[in-house]
């Protein structure tokens, strides 16, 4: 199993102050913009006290039906009395997560990783299931796709069971604590320093595929049926999930390419080694719904 909770991720770079509020079926931040001293004088008409957008943060922005729309409301207003901050702040606006509500098209799955992300100009953005984009966006090196579009993570939820978003972790990328809402709790504090800087991170907190058999054959021309686990990455310990798969393979035949593991974690596919010989492998690669091969199984024909 994962921690789950929302860890704090110091020590990143971001110029930005959050407001953030994890709850069982939402989760969003409000972002601010630090202001430096004597860039903004008074309370004008662009300003506004603390207590009042507060207040305003406690209620959850779902427009359209929670289909992830920004709340751009208030945005480039001045908070000169935002807790954590010594000259205040300009409010960006703020961006969430729904489970329920007319949510983004088969997003969140099994085996999800969700960003919240902010732009150059400090706006937050639309979540998006980071593994049900294209190839060139879901890719396990994500740096490269963030460089391209100019964007920055603020929040990262590790989905690898669908679930209530209290079930899941929760990472904030930021340089200070957040602002908590409406009773959200920091887990864990983490230097950013100690993260691998290689994309890899997320993948601790998944699970994969194998066999328990110690090799795998097929004669030539046969059919075997080959069984499988879901293992948790961390420890290699069970993980007990009825999962829906995907199988595809190099070589040899599988008469089905759809797999559903049982309430433990387990299940068997059936391969033959039609047209092939003896010496022959066939590799059958296992995927969830977005994410590319979660396991690969070789098998030898005798």
């Amino acid at each position: 199993m994962i921690e789950t909770g929302l860890h704090v991720i110091h020590n990143t770079g971001s110029r930005l102050h959050y407001a953030v509020d994890v709850q069982d079926t939402y989760a969003g931040i409000a972002v601010f913009e630090p202001c430096e001293e004597g860039s903004v004088m008074g309370l004008g008409d662009d300003a506004v006290l603390w207590a009042d957008i507060l207040a305003m943060l406690e209620e959850p922005f779902d427009m359209a039906n929670s289909a992830g729309f920004v709340d751009m409301r208030g945005n480039g207003l001045f908070v000169p009395d935002i807790p954590g901050l010594t000259h205040g702040a300009i409010y960006r606006g703020r961006s969430y997560v729904f489970l329920d509500g007319m949510i983004g098209h088969d997003e969140i799955t099994d085996y999800a990783l969700i960003d919240i992300m902010t732009n150059e100009a400090a706006y937050p953005l639309p979540w998006r299931n980071r593994f049900a984009q294209s190839a060139r966006e879901k890719v396990d090196y994500s740096f490269r796709h963030r460089a391209r579009t100019q964007c920055s993570n603020a929040l990262v939820i590790f989905m690898p069971i669908a679930g209530a978003l209290t079930t899941a972790r929760v990472e904030l990328l930021c340089d200070q604590d957040p602002i908590l809402l409406n009773g959200t709790t920091i887990t864990g504090r983490i230097d950013d320093a100690t993260i691998p800087n290689d994309g890899q991170w997320f993948k601790q907190f998944y699970f994969h595929v194998k066999t328990p058999l110690e090799t795998v054959t097929v004669a030539a021309g046969a059919r075997v049926d080959v069984p499988i686990a879901l293992r948790w990455n961390k420890d290699d310990m069970p993980c007990a999930h009825a999962l829906r798969l995907k199988l595809e393979s190099d070589a040899g035949y599988l008469p089905k390419r759809r797999l559903i593991t049982d309430e433990n974690g387990l299940g068997s596919f059936t391969i033959e080694a039609l047209g092939l010989n003896s010496g022959d492998h066939i590799a059958v690669k296992i995927n969830t719904e977005h994410y590319t091969a979660i396991g690969k199984i070789i098998l030898e024909v005798v």
